[in-house]
């Protein structure tokens, strides 16, 4: 069975699960319902995914590739490489809930991820290292535009192999303009709307106001503003060297949850992403995404079957058109 065929039956199999009646946490559940109308659309794209990854990493066979699944979520990634005969396949991610849905799924379907791990990259790299196991891939999907600190991720990527290959999708694309108009909402709700509640600058002016009991009000609507995008953390590590300022680029509109250092959707210019890869010896590649073409409207089917056509033809210029963008990572001379 080639992978369009394991996509495929991948796809169907899911789409024929309860997910509402598993043991499973209602924040899984939640996320699983808003990807099942689209769930072929993103196996695709785990499809793409596997493909490049296999290319970036030099491996021909696929039982031959180790790879990290790097913020899995629900699992669905590791579900179809393993599904497609991947040698190795880890599973990383930091939410214990989405953690124990892999473990039941697995239990479930009979197959999933070889390693299951809860954790971030310094997890990730701690096991490796004991385990001395060195993959060859990483691949995270919607994830970096979350990451906190990118630079610090790519730092423990790179000391688990030299040599290792990356790929990341993200629709927090600096290109498309519709796109960064919807996602810029959403970050300004985040931050001072009603997106988040408490919303972040209200979270962190009260982080202030703890610690500052006597601050007049001008000084805590100072002190939130110019902490935007910094975690607790790094407030208290700003309060002890006299400098509130941000040591990571927030952008004009990215904002993230001080509690958990979680951007929403935070979009960075590719000159970021080159600027963090030049720093670890790597290059980055940038390639297009694609529009959903299975959809029950037939109008909005056909619309997005002639956007595809037109991102497949149009060079870079079809980056203006992507739903999304794909961040390819390879060592220099590799």
């Amino acid at each position: 069975m080639n992978l369009t065929q394991t996509t495929q039956a991948l796809a169907a199999e899911l789409a024929g699960m309860d997910f509402e009646h598993l043991p499973i946490s209602d924040y899984n559940k939640q996320y699983i319902r808003r990807m099942q109308p689209a769930l072929s659309y993103y196996l695709k794209i785990y499809a793409r995914c596997l493909t490049e990854g296999m290319q970036l990493a030099g491996v021909a066979k696929i039982e031959e590739l180790s790879l990290v699944d790097y913020g899995g979520g629900c699992g669905f990634f590791s579900l179809l490489a393993s599904r497609a005969g991947v040698g190795k396949v880890i599973y990383v991610d930091l939410n214990p809930r989405s953690v124990e849905t892999v473990r039941i799924l697995k239990e479930m379907l009979g197959f999933g991820p070889d390693v299951i791990i809860e954790g971030d990259a310094y997890d990730l790299e701690a096991w490796l290292h004991e385990e001395k196991d060195k993959p060859q891939l990483i691949v995270g999907t919607d994830v970096i535009e979350h990451i906190y600190d990118v630079m610090d991720c790519f730092y423990n990527f790179v000391s688990i192999n030299k040599r290792i290959a990356m790929i990341f999708t993200t629709a927090s694309t600096p290109y498309n303009p519709w796109v960064k108009r919807r996602l810029y909402r959403w970050m300004d709700e985040a931050e001072r709307g009603t997106g988040e509640q408490p919303n972040y600058w209200t979270l962190r002016r009260e982080y202030f106001r703890k610690k500052f009991p006597m601050a007049s009000d001008e000084e805590l609507d100072y002190w939130a503003d110019i902490t935007r995008g910094q975690t607790y953390e790094a407030i208290d590590i700003g309060i002890e060297e006299n400098d509130l300022s941000s040591t990571i680029l927030p952008g004009p509109h990215n904002t993230c949850d001080p509690r958990t250092g979680n951007w929403m959707e935070r979009i960075l210019p590719i000159a970021e992403y080159r600027k963090f890869a030049a720093i670890i010896g790597y290059r980055v590649d940038v390639g297009k995404g694609f529009y959903n073409e299975r959809r029950a409207n037939r109008a909005a089917s056909l619309v997005c079957r002639f956007l595809n056509g037109l991102i497949r033809c149009s060079g870079k210029l079809g980056l203006l058109l992507a739903p999304f963008i794909v961040l390819r990572f390879r060592k220099k001379g590799a």
